[in-house]
């Protein structure tokens, strides 16, 4: 496997988890539903898992991380802040939105993965996206499918396209 898109994959990974604590830590903060913000805090704690494991990859491997870490910290935070603030539907709808993005991603690596050199990783990867896949199930429970939610989940694809083209370049 090339080396350089191996550190690419690492270093997107790593920027995506990275986000993705960000803006749960938003939801969960400013939600006022219980039963939400536990589901929230549940899924949390499996992105934490994920992002350990890209973090130590990043120092074993001895990759640089995405120089966009402290705007997706902020921009993370906020959006989970934002979308708990509009209420639940718009936490589910940025949750499936974001998570379609991250399992499309996924998938796309694996094809690029090779299982003989790199098999530990493709087989990490594809538990990772098993867990974002249900991720990506629990989000689309909003009830609302208004033209408001509709064009808010393309909107948050569109910026999780971006932050994925971004991170993978610098």
């Amino acid at each position: 496997m090339n080396k350089k898109l191996y550190e690419q994959m690492i270093r997107v990974n790593h920027a995506g988890e990275y986000g993705a604590q960000y803006i749960y830590s938003g939801q969960i903060k400013y939600t006022k539903d219980k039963k939400l913000k536990n589901e929230l805090t549940r899924i949390a704690k499996e992105e934490k898992v994920h992002l350990d494991y890209f973090e130590n990859l990043i120092l074993k491997e001895r990759v640089r991380p995405t120089i966009m870490n402290s705007i997706w910290k902020y921009g993370g935070f906020s959006m989970g802040a934002v979308t708990a603030l509009l209420g639940k539907d718009y936490v589910l709808a940025c949750t499936e939105a974001v998570e379609e993005e991250i399992v499309e991603h996924y998938r796309s690596q694996l094809s690029e993965i090779d299982g003989k050199e790199k098999k530990q990783f493709k087989k990490t990867i594809e538990k990772f996206l098993a867990d974002e896949d249900e991720h990506r199930s629990f989000g689309s429970q909003h009830e609302s499918q208004s033209l408001r939610i509709k064009f808010f989940k393309e909107f948050v694809r569109k910026i999780t396209q971006t932050a994925i083209n971004i991170s993978e370049k610098y």
